[in-house]
C-alpha cells in the first residue's frame, strides 16, 4: 500500500467544507485504511483529516504513540489508532487552554492556539457503529483541530497571536497534529 501525499497550503481543497459520508461502503473503508496507513508511515502527525489527502469527505484518523521522558516516565499515554466518520463535537468545555499546534498541511510552522480543555464528540466507526466519547487533554485538542480541517479551517486561523507563528527547521519539526 502506498501512503497518500499530504496536501499543503495553498491547495484550495484545504479551505472547503467537507461533505458528510452517507454510505459506508468498500471505498469508504479503503479510504480509512489508507489514511491510517499514511498516518503511521508519516510519523510526523498525530492525526489526519480526509481533506489533507485530497478527499473532501468528513473522516479523520487518529493515533498517538506513548511518549516517555528521558527517565522513562510516561508523559503522554497512547491514543489507539482509530478512524472516525462524520465526527461532530457536541459539547465544548468552558475551560480553555492555549498550547502550541502545528500541521502537516502547514509543515514547519507552529503557534499558540486556544482550545477547550474537554470536548464530547460523536462519530461513526468503520463498522458503522455510532461512537460517543468524552475527550480531554491532547485528544480533545486533536479532535478540535481535525474537525476544523473538515470545515476548511486551519490552525493558523485560530492563532491567539499571529505574531507568534514561528518557523522551525525541518530536523526539529514535530507537527503534533495534522
Amino acid at each position: 500500500m502506498k501512503p497518500y501525499k499530504i496536501l499543503t497550503i495553498p491547495n484550495p481543497i484545504l479551505r472547503k467544507e467537507s461533505k458528510e459520508i452517507t454510505v459506508l461502503d468498500e471505498e469508504t473503508l479503503n479510504l480509512a485504511e489508507r489514511m491510517l496507513f499514511t498516518l503511521t508511515e508519516n510519523k510526523l502527525g498525530l492525526a489526519l483529516a480526509a481533506p489533507q489527502i485530497g478527499e473532501n469527505v468528513r473522516m479523520i484518523v487518529i493515533g498517538v504513540n506513548e511518549q516517555r521522558d528521558s527517565e522513562g516516565k510516561v508523559i503522554q499515554k497512547a491514543i489507539p489508532l482509530a478512524a472516525y466518520i462524520n465526527p461532530v463535537i457536541t459539547k465544548f468545555s468552558k475551560e480553555k487552554e492555549i498550547d502550541e499546534e502545528g500541521c502537516m498541511s502547514y509543515i514547519g510552522y507552529y503557534g499558540p492556539v486556544e482550545r477547550s480543555k474537554k470536548v464530547r464528540f460523536k462519530a461513526m466507526d468503520i463498522n458503522g457503529k455510532e461512537v460517543k466519547k468524552n475527550a480531554s487533554g491532547l485528544l480533545a485538542r486533536i479532535i478540535q483541530h481535525e474537525v476544523d480541517h473538515l470545515d476548511g479551517i486551519l490552525f493558523v486561523d485560530r492563532l491567539t497571536d499571529k505574531n507568534k507563528l514561528r518557523k522551525v527547521e525541518i530536523e526539529d519539526k514535530n507537527p503534533r497534529f495534522s
